[in-house]
């Protein structure tokens, strides 16, 4: 190199040292403008689950982020660690909380082993980007050997960024594919468990619980004499009748119950946007009737339902309003 060149450049001889070579030009010449006493890194690492392989566990991950940070000199660090959290947001303490102290001008450097250990969602990195950018903090990503304080840089962020959510998107409909062909095969894709039913670890699919299959069994009967859901709701709160949360009974825990054909033996799935969202077409609805152990009549669900059905035109409905739910 020419004589006086003041950048410092490292060999090939470990990918520690590669990624080394890429950044030196931008924080050597960082130095030169006197603010060396700024220097202080966030390191970021995420997992998750438990059982991510080796390389991107968060031993791993520590122990690299922290060799790089020697390498560039950098002798003040935080660790900042989510374990079990998933990148498609970031909603995650740890990164919440260092994202409030580079808002409060706390570091100069986030440093990640992968841009998705970040996030796999455009939109939030972009977000996350523009924070860091507005707060003059450099943004480093060991695996994918760039920096972002050169227009190539970003832009192959914004480019391996696209690709990350593309995955994750791919990935997504993966495991939206698998689920809905368990639930074709009558399989269990995990859900609240209906009050009436617990879990048998052998054939992974609820099973009647004696002792609340009689609370439920009490709910339709009188729910069928009273022909009011407010009326049952007493009669369990006054006898002292906890509900599978081990709360009191409302209303609408009662009308919810009626409601649910999971007790005739009708296993529901796919009939909502995710979470409680917007009903979907029925036609995307899975359906599958006598697929385990009934413990209500289809005779008495249908009378109660009709009794519902019936009041829901006859006085006003906001306690009883007619829903559907996946189970209850």
């Amino acid at each position: 190199f020419p004589a006086g060149n003041k950048h410092i450049y490292y060999s090939m001889e470990s990918r520690l040292k590669s990624t080394a070579f890429f950044f030196a030009p931008f924080f050597g010449s960082w130095r030169r403008e006197g603010n060396m006493k700024r220097q202080k890194a966030a390191l970021y690492v995420r997992v998750s689950t438990r059982y991510q392989i080796d390389k991107d566990s968060l031993p791993f991950q520590r122990k690299k982020l922290k060799e790089y940070c020697k390498l560039l000199e950098i002798d003040k660090y935080e660790i900042f660690e989510d374990d079990g959290y998933s990148a498609k947001n970031t909603d995650r303490p740890r990164f919440q909380e260092m994202m409030e102290h580079i808002r409060a001008g706390n570091f100069s450097h986030l440093i990640v082993w992968k841009v998705d250990r970040i996030s796999r969602n455009l939109l939030d990195f972009s977000t996350m980007y523009k924070e860091l950018k507005d707060h003059h903090v450099t943004f480093i990503s060991m695996n994918e050997q760039f920096d972002t304080s050169t227009a190539i840089g970003e832009a192959m962020l914004k480019i391996i960024l696209i690709f990350a959510e593309l995955e994750r998107n791919m990935t997504s409909e993966r495991v939206t594919g698998i689920m809905l062909d368990r639930a074709e095969n009558g399989l269990w894709n995990g859900a609240r468990m209906p009050i009436g039913f617990r879990w048998n670890d052998e054939t992974k699919y609820p099973e009647p619980d004696p002792e609340e299959v009689k609370i439920v069994q009490f709910i339709f009967d009188e729910y069928e004499k009273t022909r009011s859901a407010l009326q049952v709701t007493r009669y369990l709160n006054n006898d002292r009748v906890k509900s599978k949360r081990g709360g009191m009974w409302s209303s609408k825990l009662v009308h919810d119950i009626i409601r649910n054909p999971f007790y005739i033996g009708t296993y529901r799935y796919n009939l909502r946007e995710s979470g409680r969202g917007a009903l979907k077409p029925e036609n995307e609805w899975i359906i599958k009737e006598d697929n385990h152990p009934a413990i209500i009549s289809k005779e008495q669900f249908e009378r109660c339902n009709k009794i519902m059905d019936e009041n829901g035109t006859s006085r006003d409905v906001s306690e009883i309003r007619e829903t559907v739910h996946i189970h209850i």
